[in-house]
């Protein structure tokens, strides 16, 4: 699945952040692509609020390398930094096949410095920066993701979406609601939980036409 999303502000960054982190799952790798500055670490301060967590406790790993986010009743996010690293031969000093191999969700910058290690299903998100708080993302996503809830949040630009219906209260949502399709984030925030916990699964997965009719 690829897509391109652009975001006006960094309050719109938020939001992405917060749409991603309805879709990632325990086990994710996601690659971030970018220069210095892009806003590579400020992605994953969004996502990590958007799974219900401290914010604030999120910084940049250039110089420790990897930093975990661990708190009660929600999943481990890693957040590595290969900036520093030469090659994927110092990786063990991280406890990387600890990383690769766990149900943590694992954000990576620099991937292309330790290109042998990555696995094969990672995602991939490309940040451009086009100006003092504009950012383009362009999302290559893995095939399995399809049929994750929180998608078509993810990949359909606000100009694309129509009003709906909340999944997770029944109410009804403005296409510009800034959780959409949920109507609050506490609703977004249940129907997460939900979706983390195994309480519900859907019966089919996201095709192309859904994501041109932007419903």
């Amino acid at each position: 699945m690829k897509a391109t999303i652009t975001s006006t502000s960094c309050e719109h960054t938020s939001r992405i952040g917060a749409q991603l982190a309805a879709v990632v799952r325990p086990g994710d790798m996601i690659e971030l692509r970018g220069e210095l500055g892009s806003g590579k670490t400020t992605l994953v301060r969004s996502v990590i609020e958007g799974l219900g967590m401290d914010p604030s406790a999120v910084s940049s790993p250039t110089y420790v390398i990897a930093n975990e986010y661990e708190q009660e009743n929600k999943p481990v996010v890693v957040h590595v930094d290969a900036y520093r690293l030469s090659g994927s031969d110092e990786l063990d000093s991280i406890g990387w096949e600890r990383i690769v191999g766990g149900t943590s969700i694992v954000f990576v910058e620099w991937p292309e410095r330790i290109e042998e290690a990555m696995p094969d299903d990672t995602a991939i998100i490309r940040i451009g920066q086009l100006g003092e708080t504009s950012r383009r993302f362009d999302f290559d996503l893995p095939s399995s993701w399809n049929e994750r809830p929180g998608m078509l949040a993810l990949v359909t630009p606000a100009e694309s979406r129509t009003s709906t219906t909340c999944p997770a209260t029944g109410e009804p949502v403005d296409r510009d609601c800034p959780t959409w399709p949920f109507v609050s984030e506490r609703a977004r925030l249940t129907d997460l939980y939900q979706w983390m916990t195994g309480g519900y699964s859907i019966s089919r997965e996201i095709h192309e036409a859904d994501l041109d009719q932007g419903e």
